[in-house]
């Protein structure tokens, strides 16, 4: 590896100010919310795909493994943080253009660098039809980003809204998925397999190529959208409640994501947004008071949102039948933009100053479901700690850190009591107490998101929560909840070089990436002659 070169190279096809390559400049690369840390001696920051071309050649010119991101904001799993040392950052930021929104289609072919915040608002700004589905994780992170990642939003797995990408591999070639390599081609951009083998799942969380370009679908702006919140009762009901949710989504009734969070989660993500609002309506701004009105708003050990969107007569309908089935559960109630709006005006006439509180405070938190995008939940990354509140929208600042497990659980009703029995065990036995939400995905699966949180000035704590997740990660592949993403420190639990399936993905990277530059460790079997990879 001849690092020195290849800073020259790239210096001179990128310009010095898309190096950097000083202790400051690198200090942002080189730490998470996770509590990882890795050494990172450069970062670079392409403005377009020709840039990304040039980079690719000189690293495998010069044997240089290269860590590509769209925004870094891959918080709780690593941030930016290559999975080895020593992996030159190739941060994607930069390469911001929203290319084309297709608001007869529903379409917007983007650049990984676009942020959530930055579609909604063109989006609004166009009056468009159509609206992005967001996720909770923040205004600033990366649409493309989240997408390859597969992440979840509101009312669509993200990966299933991809329609096309476009990739460079690591000797500069650029692909073209789909219908996009034929120049005449009207489809492009609408058909997502093309002709032949569909390879955008070949660049969908794996480390075979850097995407500069992608096209992803939207959702149509409904006539109507009610939001249900329910807040079970029983802990013990909770079995039932995902067999019901499975009924209600497999007739078709409700077609969203359903979220369902447990206290610890409630706790983390609403308390710090109420005690926000505490000052400003003259009410003690303690902790203690803002913990108060969630609870008293809440009602329960777990709660759950979702979203019904449609006509008038669909919404109307489908709310009886939700009302039908998930009553008995607990306390369940509608909002629509307006009753929202409604309520916190009465609540304020009538001087119900912690109900106003409590609305005011999840009201950024409610705008997920019509895709406005918030910072508001990062806050959940700070609060345990106890310390003040870091930048906002950056939750690798500040004292708070936090690490994520993702695993997949059959929606139903006695897995998920196992997997909760099994989260509760290993939490308690490393000393935290998970923070837990399940994320209906379809008919068939729920996505469990899993977090631990603690004190990244703490050793101790720092050590013992990298324990915890890498045993929860453990437990759940071993119970058969397989993780479906997974931290940088723990990509050895999932991989297994023996394995024919993974066998195959190293003779797709021999192929692609002969000189393994791209991403070393990334969501593929490592060489062990490069393994450099630490907790």
């Amino acid at each position: 590896m001849d690092l020195d070169a290849f800073a020259a190279a790239v210096t001179e096809a990128l310009g010095p100010d898309r190096v950097l390559s000083d202790e400051a400049a690198l200090a942002a690369y080189r730490t998470s919310a996770s509590g990882h840390s890795r050494t990172v001696p450069l970062a670079l920051r392409p403005g377009r795909t020709e840039h990304v071309q040039a980079v690719l050649k000189a690293a495998a010119a010069h044997g240089v493994p290269v860590y590509p991101v769209s925004r870094g904001r891959n918080w709780g799993l690593g941030s930016r943080l290559p999975v080895m040392d020593g992996g030159v950052v190739v941060d994607l930021s930069a390469m911001d253009r929203i290319v084309d929104i297709d608001h007869t289609f529903g379409t917007a072919t983007l650049e990984p660098g676009v942020t959530q915040g930055q579609l909604a608002r063109a989006l609004a700004e166009a009056a468009s039809p159509f609206f992005l589905d967001v996720t909770g994780s923040g205004a600033e992170t990366s649409v493309v980003g989240n997408t390859l990642e597969r992440g979840v939003a509101y009312n669509t797995t993200r990966a299933d809204t991809l329609i096309a990408l476009t990739v460079v591999l690591a000797d500069g070639t650029v692909v073209e998925t789909g219908f996009g390599h034929y120049p005449g081609s009207r489809v492009g951009r609408l058909f997502s397999h093309g002709i032949g083998p569909d390879l955008r799942e070949l660049f969908v969380q794996s480390n075979l190529g850097v995407v500069t370009r992608a096209t992803v679908a939207l959702l149509r702006r409904p006539e109507a959208l009610s939001t249900l919140i329910l807040s079970v009762r029983d802990e013990d009901a909770l079995p039932g409640l995902f067999d019901a949710l499975r009924e209600l989504r497999q007739e078709g009734t409700l077609e969203s994501v359903v979220h369902v969070g447990n206290r610890r989660r409630s706790e983390i993500t609403l308390t710090p947004l109420v005690q926000r609002e505490l000052p400003g309506l003259g009410l003690p701004a303690t902790r203690a008071e803002a913990s108060a009105i969630v609870d008293g708003q809440l009602r329960g050990p777990w709660s759950a949102i979702g979203a019904i969107m449609g006509s008038v007569g669909h919404v109307a309908a489908a709310r009886r039948r939700v009302k039908a089935v998930l009553g008995p559960f607990g306390r369940l109630r509608f909002m629509t933009p307006r009753l929202r709006r409604t309520a916190g005006s009465v609540a304020a006439a009538l001087r119900m100053r912690r109900t106003q509180a409590f609305l005011a405070g999840i009201e950024p938190l409610m705008g997920l479901t019509e895709g406005i995008p918030t910072d508001a939940a990062l806050h959940s990354t700070w609060w345990p700690a106890g310390g003040d509140e870091p930048t906002p929208h950056d939750p690798d600042t500040g004292e708070g850190g936090i690490v994520f497990a993702a695993p997949i659980v059959p929606l139903e009703g006695d897995a998920v009591r196992a997997m909760l029995a099994a989260t509760a065990e290993v939490g308690a036995a490393h000393g935290f107490s998970p923070a837990i939400t399940l994320n209906l995905m379809n008919g068939r699966t729920l996505e469990g998101v899993v977090s631990i949180d603690f004190r990244r000035t703490d050793s101790d704590d720092v050590r013992r929560a990298h324990a915890c997740i890498r045993a929860l990660n453990a437990r759940y592949r071993d119970d058969g909840f397989t993780p479906y993403r997974i931290d940088i420190g723990n990509m050895d639990l999932m991989i297994y070089p023996a394995d024919p399936f993974w066998q195959v993905v190293t003779r797709l990277k021999a192929t692609l990436d002969p000189a393994g530059i791209l991403a070393p460790g990334r969501y593929a079997p490592l060489p062990q002659a490069r393994h450099g990879r630490k907790a």
